[in-house]
């Protein structure tokens, strides 16, 4: 990896975490999201401070290429955010479906 895109990487993740970190003290975002993006820049980092790290475990775990590594870890990480929102989200319908018909209730009972 060039220094040029190392620093570029490294500037990149460092402003990723500063807005994460400012939308938290705004109350913008909920902190398990936030642990997860602020994770992810830090893991950019290290990468960016040590690239050579990439190259080594792709070696150890039998990979052709690092560049194959890093793309099956952020496939892998990308899946897994996504089945937590889907988790997420399927809780909040259930909340709302429960609001809805409590909603009705009350309504109902009242005319």
């Amino acid at each position: 990896m060039s220094i040029a895109l190392r620093v570029i990487l490294f500037i990149a993740s460092v402003l990723t975490c500063t807005y994460i970190a400012r939308k938290l003290k705004k109350s913008q975002i909920q902190v398990t999201d936030t642990v997860f993006w602020i994770g992810l820049s830090a893991l950019f980092v290290v990468l960016s401070l040590f690239p050579d790290l990439v190259g080594i475990l792709s070696e150890l775990m039998g990979f052709q290429a690092p560049v194959n590594l890093i793309f099956l870890l952020m496939i892998f990480l990308l899946l897994i955010r996504c089945f937590l929102m889907s988790v997420r989200i399927s809780q909040l319908e259930d909340k709302v479906r429960n609001l809805v018909e409590e909603l009705a209730i009350r309504e109902n009972g009242r005319h």
